[in-house]
């Protein structure tokens, strides 16, 4: 008997790093996981046929969030084969790999507020109907401590996370009380495929040897936090921004 029997779980990028964390943790509670990945993601693909193999219940579907008509036919295919959606995990994000305002070009500023902001915007749109109709639900998003502080992302990746934190606290206030619980995990450095290069560098090393933790998270420990915000237990927990950093903001550390 698993946390999440009987339930389903959808995880937009939900096939790498962080999100293929996500996934395997639902699924090892017994959860019934609806993945999400960019369309012809060939990790997407692999990993749903590994998955379904062990005899996993899970659900590929292709779609790019920043897109209102893919995000609609990824909930709408969640019901249609599961019925209820009791939780939705906001995880996808586009990051703009640290530049400076000056340096962020209309392009790269437009495409960050498209999937990290206007994607989660039709997310909402798309599921808070579901869970209203339906008795409630959680809808967690993954955001960083860029959303919190400067300096853990460019211009446009630490507005964004800033506005994902303030989306939440509206929906909160919203529709709390209607059976919506919607809170945000916030992670440190976390080692993933698309982390590692920056992470392994000397210099990151040296700065995250001087925090509590004293390195890198795991994609694993993200996705405890998830469980435990996800659960029953959590039914107090409204609107709360989840820190998961190794303690990186206790100080500066610069």
């Amino acid at each position: 008997m698993g946390k999440f029997d009987g339930k389903t779980v959808i995880v937009t990028g939900g096939v790498s790093g962080i999100g293929e964390g996500l996934t395997r943790a639902f699924l090892g509670e017994g959860a019934r996981v609806v993945m999400n990945c960019l369309p012809g993601e060939e990790a997407g693909r692999k990993l749903h046929r590994e998955l379904s193999g062990q005899g996993a219940s899970c659900l590929l579907v292709e779609g790019d969030i920043s897109r209102k008509e893919s995000v609609e036919r990824l909930v709408s295919q969640a019901v249609e084969t599961y019925g209820r959606v009791h939780t939705f995990i906001s995880n996808a994000a586009a990051f703009d790999y640290y530049q400076p305002l000056l340096e962020t070009s209309q392009e790269l500023w437009d495409r960050l507020m498209e999937v990290n902001l206007r994607g989660n915007f039709f997310i909402s749109k798309a599921i808070l109907p579901h869970f209203i109709e339906n008795g409630g639900g959680n809808l967690i998003f993954i955001a960083s401590i860029a959303g919190l502080i400067a300096g853990h992302g460019g211009a446009a990746y630490s507005a964004t996370k800033h506005g994902l934190v303030g989306l939440c606290r509206q929906i909160t206030f919203d529709y709390g009380a209607r059976g919506v619980r919607c809170n945000t995990i916030c992670p440190g450095s976390i080692y993933t495929p698309l982390s590692g290069p920056f992470l392994d560098r000397p210099a990151a090393r040296e700065k995250l040897a001087r925090t509590p933790f004293g390195t890198y998270g795991q994609p694993r420990h993200v996705a405890a936090a998830a469980l435990y915000l996800a659960g029953d237990e959590a039914e107090f927990v409204h609107g709360a921004t989840l820190l998961v950093d190794g303690g990186n903001l206790v100080r500066k550390w610069d």
